[in-house]
């Protein structure tokens, strides 16, 4: 696999095919986990799928009365994240953007199962927009994953893997907009089907920060991830496709 290659450049053939192999059954399991997402039950999630401090964001965010960005990167399983809506009070929504598919019916079956706990779906052009027109006394979190690769044009470059390449400022830009806390993810697969998820808040002021920072942070905590788990990413993904060697 070429984005091995570029990513582990210091291992071996061997050690590069090991990873490929558990990750294309890794790739399997999370398949088959999307579709059993479907009917799935909460009670089934919760044991499954464990949210370690959850309830420690919630309680920031109902503290400070200050929402909060949840940056979330490509690695299994992060689909049965919607499973958290069952634990949100009800004075915070949660959003995650969207973009409609061309076939309508898939569409439809897709946007009803991510929002049956409590999510809410926005398109991702009309993100920041939904979140203005929010109810003045809700409070909002956001979960992004922001780790795909833009157009090759896209006005934010820096290294991921020792590779120059555009990466999306979403999270960080909304976080800055909307006055809203920073946060990544983590999630660590524990055995098959089985996965822990935990946030590091990283700023409550975004705005401190010069634009570009945090998204760098974001990016040293996605290697950091991958490097400690290469086979749960997904590699199937052109990540580099507009890399330029630094």
């Amino acid at each position: 696999m070429s984005n091995l290659d570029i990513a582990f450049p210091e291992k071996s053939k061997k050690e590069k095919q090991r990873i490929a192999r558990q990750f294309y059954r890794n790739f399997t399991d999370f398949i088959v986990e999307s579709i059993k997402a479907f009917s799935m039950t909460a009670e089934t999630f919760e044991k499954r799928y464990h949210i370690e401090n959850f309830d420690e964001v919630l309680d920031f965010v109902l503290k400070n009365k200050q929402g909060a960005v949840l940056a979330a990167m490509h690695t299994f399983s992060w689909e049965w994240m919607i499973s958290a809506g069952t634990r949100l009070p009800k004075e915070i929504n949660a959003y995650i953007p969207y973009t409609p598919l061309s076939n309508k019916t898939l569409d439809k079956l897709i946007r009803n199962n991510r929002e049956r706990f409590g999510l809410q779906l926005a398109r991702s052009s009309k993100f920041a927009e939904k979140l203005k027109n929010q109810a003045p006394e809700m409070l909002s979190i956001c979960g992004m994953v922001a780790d795909q690769s833009p157009k090759k044009k896209y006005r934010f470059r820096d290294d991921f893997f020792g590779v120059n390449v555009p990466i999306f400022t979403g999270p960080e830009r909304l976080a800055r907009d909307m006055n809203l806390s920073y946060w990544v993810w983590n999630i660590r697969r524990v055995k098959r089907s089985y996965y822990r998820l935990s946030f590091k808040l990283i700023t409550n002021d975004a705005q401190k920060y010069e634009m570009g920072e945090l998204t760098k942070i974001y990016i040293q905590k996605t290697e950091e991830l991958i490097k400690q788990h290469p086979d749960n990413y997904l590699w199937t993904h052109r990540r580099w496709k507009h890399q330029e060697r630094v």
